[in-house]
Parts: structure tokens; C-alpha cells; sequence
């Protein structure tokens, strides 16, 4: 709910390779498709991750400015339909995963800005399983992601994934070099009291 409201951590566990059979598909924290490195990663929606400066935009445009350059969109693609077997996919060509994420510094205060392709459209927020996924690919040392993203100390850690139209707090737990846990941050507040009479 918008304003000042109760937070509530919606948690997500063993989530990790729900769709592709495990967290990094292809073994490899980053592999490189076309000459741009990408971290290939299912924290409950199969996301592809790279720079958004590896492809030769800032990663702060409107969606709508993104959809209109044909050029990346041939890139994205061409990107996407190499992934899709990598990720145990198969052939992606008439399916809407992977999701196509680039990532840039934050803007607001967050731990990273994406753009995110659906498969072809950019959209103007991102999914909650979307921001699970990047949240853990900032998280993964030696990723495109944690390259850029602000990351906060300690073994609990509260990441803001920067959207074009908002943000989504993701709390991370860690143990190690692992993440064990996500919640989505939620908030929630009352709504309307009343009494019904049987």
C-alpha cells in the first residue's frame, strides 16, 4: 500500500532453479553470449543478467525509448535464444523466459536500476520473482550485477532493485558465501472496519 504502512517480508525459499533445475544453470557465476557477459540465474524466474553499458545504453532510458531501438532488440534476442538451451530451456523462440535484465548503478538510492525485456517489450516495472533473481545475482561475487550494485553489510541484507517506475525491496539472508533466503518487501495497512450481521 502507498504511504506509511506495516512492513511485511513475503519469504521465498528453495526457490533457487524452480524453472531450470538449479540457481545457476550453466555452473558459472558469468558466461559470455555474443561478446557480453551475463549471469544465466533461476532464483524463481529465469533471468538473463548483464551490463547495460555492454550494450551501449545507460540503462536509465524510458521503456518506451528502449523498444524503439531495433538494434538492441536484435541483440537481446539473438542473446535470449543462445540462453535458452544454456539455461535447460530449450528452444525459447515462443516462450517468455528467460527474462532479459540490464542492470546499471542506482539512481535513487538503491542497490541497482534495471530495464527488463518481457521478452520483446520492455516493461515499465519488474516482477517479483524478476527482483528476487537480480537481488541474488548482486549478491553472486564476480557478476555483471554485484559489480555495480550497492550492496549493504551484514548477513541480513535489505536490497532496493530500482525500477522505471519505482523500486522493490528485496532481504536477502546470507550464510557465507551463500544466499539461503529472500523475502519481497511488502507493506500492508487497514483498509476499512465494519460489522456484518448474519
Amino acid at each position: 500500500m502507498p504511504g506509511a504502512a506495516a512492513a511485511v517480508p513475503i519469504v521465498f525459499e528453495d526457490t533457487a532453479g524452480s524453472t531450470c533445475g538449479a540457481l545457476l544453470p550453466s555452473g558459472n557465476v558469468v558466461d559470455e553470449i555474443d561478446g557480453i557477459a551475463v549471469t544465466m540465474i533461476d532464483n524463481g524466474m529465469p533471468c538473463v543478467v548483464m551490463r547495460a553499458a555492454d550494450l551501449e545504453i545507460s540503462g536509465q532510458e524510458a521503456p518506451k525509448a528502449l523498444e524503439e531501438n531495433a538494434a538492441l532488440r536484435r541483440r537481446l534476442e539473438a542473446i535470449r535464444l543462445k540462453a535458452g538451451p544454456l539455461m535447460n530451456l530449450g528452444d525459447v523462440s515462443e516462450k517468455s523466459v528467460p527474462k532479459m535484465t540490464m542492470v546499471s548503478p542506482p539512481r535513487h538510492g538503491g542497490a541497482v536500476s534495471t530495464r527488463t525485456f518481457i521478452p520483446h517489450r520492455c516493461h515499465s516495472s519488474i516482477g517479483v520473482l524478476g527482483a528476487v533473481s537480480v537481488a541474488t545475482a548482486c549478491l553472486l561475487t564476480g557478476s555483471p550485477a554485484a559489480g555495480l550494485a550497492k550492496v549493504p553489510e551484514g548477513m541480513e541484507k535489505t536490497l532496493s532493485i530500482e525500477h522505471p517506475t519505482g523500486e522493490m525491496s528485496i532481504v536477502a539472508r546470507i550464510d557465507g558465501d551463500q544466499v539461503k533466503s529472500v523475502a519481497v518487501l511488502r507493506t500492508a495497512r487497514k483498509l476499512f472496519d465494519g460489522v456484518v450481521f448474519a
